[in-house]
């Protein structure tokens, strides 16, 4: 299906880490003529993928950001205008992660403490990218 839908536009990419995690097939073959982006993801996140390989490959400028943070968020969107050359006009968050379940822990054994701060990378960190995003409108 082929269409315009992302011709010039500019957007922020959450959660990316590499090939695998991230596939956009369209952006690999003609994302420099369809759109331009930003791939994003926490610092810690980075070491596990090959986010500098897949972002050579779109074209794509890497700006590391913790999504709980919300002045790495601001700091990210201020970065991401400067390198789109104007406001994004999309977002893509798609952020998923357990630290229980990285960690290797069983259903019957989670950390709590590690489950809120799976719901703040995984839930909230979206609306806190959304309030960052309103607060930057004029």
């Amino acid at each position: 299906m082929a269409n315009n839908l992302l011709q010039g536009k500019r957007g922020v990419v959450f959660g990316a880490l590499d090939e695998k995690i991230y596939r956009m097939e369209s952006s690999r073959t003609r994302g420099r003529r369809r759109c331009k982006i930003t791939l994003t993801n926490a610092p810690v996140a980075m070491r596990f993928g090959e986010i500098n390989k897949l972002g050579e490959k779109l074209h794509a400028e890497i700006i590391p950001a913790d999504a709980t943070s919300m002045d790495d968020l601001a700091n990210l969107f201020t970065k991401s205008q400067e390198a789109l050359g104007g406001k994004p006009d999309f977002v893509l968050h798609s952020i998923g992660m357990s630290l229980n379940v990285r960690k290797g822990k069983e259903y019957t054994d989670l950390n709590h403490e590690w489950m809120l701060k799976t719901f703040d990378i995984s839930s909230i960190s979206f609306h806190k990218m959304m309030q960052v995003l309103w607060k930057q409108e004029p």
